[in-house]
């Protein structure tokens, strides 16, 4: 609802008209991840969630803010590339022209997933030093961006990474 939407983004309302969520099958269903298979036999597992797209950039005077990169929401894909030794999750989204605007790999472990509010989550790109934020329509969408992120680690074994 547009109410529980006045709280999404560090505080502010999303850009977009807050309509009605369409029902996602993976609230539904054990696991969100859809997979399919590359040419050379391995299986990647993929899923998107909606989201505005945010980047960190410090003005001249080193002031640091965030910027907002998508125009909307916008799809965003995250597909598990690679799960051993380290999980490395690969981002993309595009805008409404096509063009990509986020093109991200995320590490695991490596990546600390953080959280400024219940629809806001961010991460530092240990490689490149960039931050990025997600503002997601829903907490439930934030709390599955940030699952699904972690959910190889936890069946391997490995750390969890949130803040």
């Amino acid at each position: 609802s547009a109410a529980s939407c006045a709280n999404c983004a560090m505080g502010n309302k999303l850009s977009c008209s807050c309509a009605p969520l369409m029902r996602k099958a993976y609230r539904y269903e054990d696991s969100p991840w859809q997979s399919s298979r590359r040419r050379d036999g391995h299986l990647l597992s993929s899923f998107r969630l909606w989201a505005e797209v945010f980047h960190v950039s410090a003005s001249g005077a080193g002031t640091v803010k965030w910027q907002q990169v998508s125009e909307d929401l916008v799809p965003v894909n995250i597909t598990c590339i690679q799960d051993s030794p380290e999980c490395i999750f690969h981002i993309t989204a595009y805008n409404s022209q096509v063009d990509k605007i986020l093109d991200v790999r995320l590490v695991q472990p490596g990546t600390r997933i953080g959280q400024a509010s219940e629809c806001f989550v961010y991460w530092k790109d240990p490689m490149t030093n960039d931050t990025w934020g997600l503002n997601f329509t829903s907490p439930i969408d934030a709390k599955q961006f940030r699952e699904c992120c972690v959910s190889i680690l936890l069946r391997s074994g490995k750390a969890n990474i949130f803040a």
